[in-house]
């Protein structure tokens, strides 16, 4: 290694402070780098990797804020959107939580890459991360990361979502060359058949049965399977309130018709928003029960 990158390494290495990064100036320069302009490149690749490891660092503080419940103030009456009013600009509790989500695994692909990956990159894989394990999906990126750049490929938002495809099927690729083909144009999906669509609500109590999915995660099963897990943390059978049913159905028509489609087609849209990432809701649930 030389004195040079080593130099470099430890910059990158310590905390970053602006005034690190060389000042904007013309410079009349050709042929390579020489040991000062390897060092101020250096800094410079610093203060990117610096901000895209913030953004995970803010999704961390955000979540440590809601499981800790310290967005409530002094006077212990702020609630989480006026506590984001007040310290976040105004982020949504929606984009609060996105965050959160999004932090373990981009997390992980640091450390695995030694540099941040894109937001895009991160969240095709997010779903994979909370079925497989973050660790699993972020070795796969940085794999996918260190074949590009062995063989000249980028590593394209396309590449990222073959990897996602061949990761959800649950098997490990044996060659990384294929993931880096561009992606098919997939026919738009076929519109359910009006038999398909969930029943309107009758107001009488919903039972289902709770399934496992991903590490272990407890999950009501909404007619998509029967896999009852057995033991203490499923207690067999859950019971959905008709109380519950009919609040659930009003909210959800409501919303429907300003949005101007149906209550079933919102209803789908929310069962589909569930089932895709669970971690930002069992956060939120999580965030709220009473201790």
């Amino acid at each position: 290694m030389t004195e040079e990158t080593g130099l470099g390494r430890r910059d990158r290495a310590r905390a970053f402070v602006p005034e690190l990064i060389p000042e904007p100036q013309d410079l009349d320069r050709t042929g390579p780098l020489d040991v000062r302009e390897q060092r101020d490149l250096d800094r410079i690749h610093a203060a990117r990797d610096h901000h895209q490891a913030a953004k995970w660092m803010r999704g961390k503080a955000l979540e440590a804020t809601f499981r800790r419940r310290l967005f409530r103030g002094e006077d212990g009456t702020r609630t989480r959107q006026q506590y984001l009013d007040d310290e976040w600009d105004g982020l949504s509790e929606s984009a609060a939580y996105r965050e959160i989500s999004e932090w373990p695994l981009a997390k992980e692909i640091s450390d695995a890459c030694e540099r941040p990956a894109p937001d895009s990159h991160v969240r095709a894989l997010l779903d994979v991360a909370e079925a497989q394990g973050h660790k699993a999906v972020a070795h796969w990126y940085a794999e996918l990361r260190r074949h590009g750049q062995q063989t000249g490929r980028r590593v394209t938002a396309d590449a990222v979502a073959n990897l996602a495809d061949f990761l959800r099927t649950g098997t490990e690729p044996e060659r990384l060359e294929p993931l880096f083909a561009p992606r098919q144009i997939q026919p738009a999906p076929a519109k359910p058949a009006p038999a398909t669509r969930a029943k309107r609500s009758t107001g009488e109590p919903v039972t289902g049965t709770v399934v496992t999915h991903g590490q272990d995660t407890p999950f009501p099963n909404l007619g998509m399977g029967d896999h009852t897990v057995p033991g203490p943390a499923a207690n067999g059978r859950w019971t959905l309130s008709a109380e519950h049913v009919a609040r659930l159905s009003a909210v959800l028509t409501a919303e429907a018709q300003q949005a101007g489609i149906g209550p079933e087609d919102a209803a789908e849209l929310l069962v589909q928003a569930l089932t895709a990432d669970r971690r930002p809701l069992r956060i939120w649930i999580t965030s709220r029960a009473t201790t």
